[in-house]
């Protein structure tokens, strides 16, 4: 950009033209109110669960909204829609949070600007460490794990054991050892995790072995054989292992007693569940009973086998069969900062021993640390209170030693190595919304183009930091931004009036205010319902500012159309808050002169018409100055000026030629002639234009290197008002025309 983009509400003194090589723009109020709308992209400044701090990022749809900065609270497990940041603040759930107050807006370009709402930092610790391959695992019954922890003596594992579900009967008891069957007695066996088999005996079946044989028939495999020397019957499992099971019962009859067994189950025993099928949760078992080494299961469901000594730890496991059914690197000492590449989530829990909670704020990746390139020794990681409600309470540096969720890849201690404080207070919070605001300004970022801005917070202090931003960003290069705000929720239809009279939010063409909530249903809220806890209800309906759709609708829209319009983007709205006053038992009903006195106020308020469509009555700014009182107006005019702008760019410091002058000419003619478009009035979005070429009217403009343009603009009245004068009776008399 080579030259400075400024505007003035009054022609600018030669002084402060020649002051920085640039292009003015004088934003004249109109002697009489006009009308239009701008279009742009909207930018979010809120809470959301991952992303950077105060950097603003365009996002393309939602899969790459949730990339950068997550979704609605964290999934752990099966579990979803958990510890959701902003849950109430001010009195208002979910006042902050991004995703809910953001919820069903799909503008044409969104920037997403995320507010640092931190209490604290942890501190992540790589540990050395070794990760097996995914289980389950086919271990052998005898098989041992030797691992050596910080450079001394290796430790060895208890014996892999496990032997199968096995049920053994006495001898027979019939004469001569026989069953005495006489055909059909039936049994039933149920053998493992398997379905039941009924087992029919017939009259042939008199010895052990003839009744094993039949068993064996029956079930599918050799799992009954004889014993005590012929004249009993075992019969036994396939799993081996504790989970393996064999159960006996009489199906008619007592077949049993003719073959000593009785009926009931046998499990089978060892130190596993199923030895072809060792779970990684056994594997950590087996390790942590060894001195100075531990196990835990990470995220993929791997065993992650470490020394929980920081910095200086090291670990090696010593080559064997189990080492290799495991898939663990044998033979090799790995140090703390070396080892495979990790992710710690963002959402990922740790804890006091107390059981106090935080949850990491930004996805951190951790690459490969090897020899030559190791990890550093610790990575930072911002946190936040698991439960957002603002009760959590600080923590003493050193306290926070528990890593609930185990990353990707490796395996990390964690401390606090300063203090935590308890939950930010809503001061504390307004002030990190003004840092994020700040942010936004510089042109830079890719919110220079940022026409439409929204909170997803709305407090006295965001809505003056929303407002300052619109008029600062707007005066210093950026596009001309609008800051969508709302009065709070539960009041009156007097209080809003009272409320938006403060000039300190409000009073500018470039603050467009709403008032009442909307109501919406947010699936991931009703997925847990009410159990969710607080903001949560089990149908999933929650109340989010109006500002939202508003601010949607303004993005959306081409810039000539009145955003009072039933535009088909509110279908998701539900309805709208009822307020209850004080001492009221029914929520306040707003009538014709409720709207005539919100627009008269400056509020841009929606109602539900007489279709049942949700549309916002009244276009209006906050702006108490004639000409400068209608949305279409101001967004119309930051359409065509920041145009202006762009094409004059261009020509900035270039030599002014005779060509030069006449090429802007043809430019800004071109411009206005197709917004005008003469030879098509239905594709028209002005009414009429003009543009003059002042320079020669300014002789010392030249000379001090000055072009100058002036650039009238009448626009298109939307249809905001129809008149139908009817007279309908018996009486009435019609003269035809001839």
């Amino acid at each position: 950009m080579t030259a400075f983009i400024r505007r003035f509400l009054a022609t600018p003194t030669i002084e402060q033209l020649t002051r920085i090589e640039q292009i003015a723009i004088v934003d004249a109020t109109p002697r009489s109110p006009v009308t239009g709308v701008g279009t742009g992209m909207l930018m979010l400044v809120g809470e959301f669960e991952d992303g950077p701090f105060n950097e603003p990022t365009e996002v393309f749809g939602e899969n790459d909204e949730a990339t950068k900065f997550g979704g609605f609270g964290y999934k752990y497990g099966s579990l979803v829609s958990q510890n959701p940041c902003a849950r109430v603040h001010l009195g208002e759930n979910w006042n902050g949070n991004a995703f809910i107050q953001a919820k069903f807006l799909r503008p044409p370009r969104k920037v997403c600007v995320r507010v640092d709402t931190r209490v604290g930092n942890v501190q992540l610790r790589p540990l050395a460490s070794l990760r097996t391959a995914l289980g389950p695992f086919a271990l052998a019954v005898g098989q041992q794990l030797t691992v050596a922890p910080d450079g001394g003596a290796g430790v060895t594992t208890t014996a892999i054991a496990a032997t199968a579900a096995t049920r053994d009967g006495i001898a027979f008891p019939g004469a001569g050892n026989n069953s005495e069957f006489v055909g059909g007695e039936q049994i039933g066996i149920t053998i493992d995790d398997n379905p039941e088999v009924i087992v029919t005996f017939q009259a042939a079946d008199q010895t052990a072995a003839q009744v094993a044989a039949r068993i064996n028939g029956f079930i599918g495999y050799a799992g009954a054989s004889t014993i005590l020397a012929g004249t009993g019957v075992r019969i036994a499992g396939v799993v081996l292992g504790t989970s393996g099971e064999v159960t006996l019962r009489n199906v008619s009859g007592t077949p049993l007693t003719n073959i000593g067994h009785t009926a009931g189950s046998t499990a089978g025993t060892g130190n596993v569940a199923n030895l072809a099928a060792v779970t990684a949760a056994e594997v950590a078992a087996l390790v942590n009973a060894l001195a100075g080494v531990d196990a835990i299961v990470d995220a993929d469901g791997r065993v992650v086998v470490y020394s929980p000594t920081v910095a200086t730890g090291s670990i090696n496991v010593t080559a064997g069969a189990m080492a290799t059914a495991l898939g663990l690197l044998a033979g090799t000492t790995v140090v703390a900062n070396v080892g495979e590449a990790a992710v710690i989530p963002a959402g990922t829990r740790v804890r006091t021993a107390g059981g106090a909670e935080w949850v990491v704020m930004q996805t951190i990746s951790v690459p490969a640390g090897t020899v030559a390139n190791p990890n550093p020794a610790f990575y930072s990681a911002p946190i936040r209170p698991a439960l957002d409600n603002g009760t959590a309470l600080a923590a003493v540096a050193g306290t926070i030693t528990t890593l609930v969720d185990i990353p990707r890849g490796r395996m990390f201690s964690v401390t606090n190595a300063d203090n935590v404080s308890a939950a930010l207070s809503e001061s504390a919070i307004d002030l990190a919304y003004e840092a994020a605001f700040a942010a936004t300004v510089d042109t830079t970022k890719v919110t220079r183009e940022a026409s439409v801005s929204l909170s997803a917070r709305r407090s006295t202090v965001v809505n003056r930091a929303g407002r300052t931003n619109a008029i600062t960003a707007s005066a210093e290069g950026n596009f001309g931004r609008k800051f969508h705000a709302r009065i709070a929720f539960g009041r009156t239809q007097s209080q809003a009036i009272a409320d938006v009279a403060d000039a300190t939010q409000f009073a500018s063409d470039r603050v467009f205010c709403t008032y009442l909530g909307m109501a919406i249903r947010v699936p991931e809220i009703a997925v847990l319902g009410s159990a969710g806890g607080t903001g949560f209800t089990d149908d999933g309906v929650v109340l989010v500012g109006a500002n939202g759709a508003l601010a949607y609708i303004n993005a959306a829209l081409p810039p000539e159309e009145n955003p009072g319009q039933d535009t088909g983007l509110l279908s998701f709205v539900l309805g709208l808050e009822g307020v209850i006053p004080t001492g009221a038992t029914s929520p306040q009903q707003l009538t014709l002169e409720s709207y005539e006195a919100f627009k008269a106020a400056g509020l841009c308020v929606p109602r539900v018409d007489q279709r049942a469509v949700v549309a916002f009555q009244s276009e209006v700014t906050t702006s108490q100055e004639d000409g400068r009182k209608t949305q279409k107006r101001r967004k119309m005019a930051d359409f065509i000026q920041d145009t202006i702008a762009i094409l004059l760019l261009p020509y900035s410091k270039k030599l002014a030629t005779e060509a030069r002058e006449a090429g802007i000419d043809s430019k800004l003619n071109a411009l206005l002639r197709g917004l005008e478009s003469k030879n098509d009035p239905d594709r028209a979005r002005i009414r009429t234009q003009k543009m003059t070429n002042t320079t020669a009217q300014n002789p010392t403009f030249a000379d001090r290197g000055i072009s100058s343009r002036k650039v009238q603009v009448g626009l298109l009245n939307s249809l905001d008002t129809f008149l139908v004068e009817t007279e309908i009776g018996e009486g009435v008399v019609i003269t035809r025309d001839s």
